[in-house]
């Protein structure tokens, strides 16, 4: 049985926690009280965005190997039902906005991915080929 010599540093609450706890709390309690409407609009939300595209990005091309056109076509749908959303509906808070900009991409995604299904072989490969390019040198 193997002991260790040395003991870790013993961190106490404050100093291990202090600087996490003050981003949350400039995240989620000064911006929203002394942001304006043009640093949400903006500058946060399209930050927020373009975020939210780069993780699914990585997701699919740095873990998956794959390269696919389909993502960026379906957050461009996303993108502009949330704008019409927000344009056409008085009143609509952006929350929801933003989810029903997600049902409109996803149902596009099954107008656009249920046919796909029933094709086999040959076929499939050819219909998968842009959203499925692997870079294994092709």
């Amino acid at each position: 049985m193997s002991t260790i010599t040395h003991d870790l540093p013993a961190y106490s609450f404050p100093a291990r926690w202090a600087t996490p706890l003050a981003w949350l709390a400039i995240a989620y309690v000064v911006v929203p009280l002394l942001g304006s409407d043009y640093l949400f609009e903006a500058i946060l939300l399209p930050f927020l965005a373009l975020s939210l595209a780069g993780l699914g990005l990585n997701i699919l091309a740095g873990y998956a190997g794959q390269v696919s056109l389909g993502s960026a076509a379906f957050m461009a749908v996303g993108a502009f039902a949330a704008f019409n959303f927000n344009l056409r509906v008085d009143g609509l808070p952006l929350i929801i906005s933003m989810v029903l900009a997600g049902f409109a991409a996803a149902g596009i995604g099954l107008v656009f991915g249920l046919p796909s299904l029933r094709l086999k072989g040959f076929y499939l490969a050819v219909s998968t080929l842009p959203r499925s390019f692997s870079y294994s040198g092709c």
